[in-house]
């Protein structure tokens, strides 16, 4: 049953590497960007002069967009999808294949026919391949190609397509902090370097129901109770961090991780530890998420409120938004409960308000969003300005 659990659920992965986004939260109805509760990938971010009409009339009757990634973001129209800039100019013409990707490490991946075929914000070919992946950290995962009716083995490619880790792995993750997860045939987690270097044996359990976590500033959880699925944390080169054991899944930010740490056979205390495993922020009520620019999210019975990093309530989460979701440049995506989206700073000061149906996170100064009464896609800036006003 492990086994074909395991399968059933790498399957699922391997048609999310189609469909989701570059660390982005998604909206119904787009195809290059998906929804999880996740803060959008660090990235440099260019908030450079934007002209919300040009882009209007640029993006008039699409049936897809993504946010702006590298100053382009993907359109498409009448089937085909292309490439604009912030003033609306084409630099990727309108003549590639379903679904709309976003960029990622300065690398879009578009389609034609069988290609896969990697370009740059120039819209200047790179190399193609017939796999698709997203670079992070200058390297891309690419599947080896063995003929139509074979799986080939997973390796890692760079920027010009030459080979850099041999096609070994069954499954694997992207880079992260240096490290990438992978897997061989009896599907135990390893981590490798980004010289293809397995430094971290493959001999963890695959987490149930979620995928492998990554290394954030040095660390990883990985399971070492197999039996209570209860995890540790390891340093990059496999040795126990320090000796704590946890119950779900953690990644550090900013210095800290939320867990929630066995203290004896039934004692367990939630809250936030350093890297020394040190419980510097207990939590008596509710759990919190990463944190982002010193601020943290916590839901607990009831309501939803924020901290600082000495646990200091800053502030609670206004009762007419139901959720806070996203955080990215200064906004965290709130939700009403009708499923209309909007935006507020990290003081609970609304920004945008909750009028749309679809969106992102801001990048690059933008949010891409759905206009809840005719459907139609477009952006929106910190200010509340958006392209449906053109």
């Amino acid at each position: 049953m492990k086994k074909l659990t395991f399968m059933v659920t790498m399957g699922l992965l391997t048609l999310a590497l189609v469909t989701t986004g570059c660390g982005t939260k998604n909206a119904p109805g787009a195809e290059g960007e998906t929804a999880d509760s996740t803060a959008v990938e660090a990235e440099a971010v260019d908030e450079s002069a934007y002209d919300l009409e040009a882009i209007a009339k640029a993006i008039e009757g699409c049936e897809d967009l993504t946010s702006f990634r590298s100053g382009l973001a993907g359109v498409k129209k009448n089937g085909k999808v292309g490439y604009i800039d912030k003033k609306g100019n084409v630099v990727i013409p309108f003549e590639y294949d379903s679904p709309t990707q976003v960029f990622c490490d300065d690398v879009v991946a578009v389609f034609k026919g069988d290609d896969v075929i990697y370009m740059d914000p120039k819209g200047k070919e790179l190399f193609r391949t017939k796999s698709f992946g997203r670079f992070h950290e200058g390297l891309c995962s690419n599947r080896e190609d063995v003929g139509p009716d074979k799986a080939g083995k997973i390796g890692f490619i760079d920027k010009t397509g030459k080979v850099v880790v041999p096609f070994e792995y069954d499954y694997t993750g992207d880079f992260s902090d240096g490290m990438c997860w992978v897997t061989k045939e009896d599907g135990n987690i390893g981590y490798i370097n980004k010289k293809g270097e397995l430094v971290v044996p493959c001999q963890y359990e695959w987490p149930a129901e979620r995928q492998p976590t990554d290394f954030h500033e040095g660390l990883c959880a990985v399971i070492v109770d197999e039996e209570h699925e209860w995890f540790g944390f390891i340093d990059k080169t496999g040795k126990r961090a320090f000796p704590g054991v946890y119950t779900g899944e953690a990644n550090f930010s900013e210095g800290l991780a939320m867990v929630t740490e066995r203290l004896g056979n039934d004692e367990w205390q939630s809250g936030y530890i350093d890297k020394t495993g040190k419980m510097v922020i207990k939590m008596e009520n509710g759990y919190g998420s990463d944190f982002h620019d010193g601020i943290a999210k916590v839901i607990a019975p009831n309501r939803t409120y924020f901290i600082d990093k000495t646990g200091k309530e800053v502030f609670e989460l206004d009762e007419k938004y139901k959720y806070a979701e996203d955080y990215s440049e200064g906004a965290w995506l709130v939700n009403d409960g009708e499923h209309h989206m909007g935006f507020i700073d990290n003081t609970g000061k609304t920004i945008v308000p909750c009028k749309y149906y679809a969106y992102t996170p801001f990048s690059e100064g933008l949010a891409m969003v759905q206009d809840k009464q005719n459907g139609r896609y477009g952006f929106v800036d910190k200010e509340g300005k958006s392209t449906f006003e053109y």
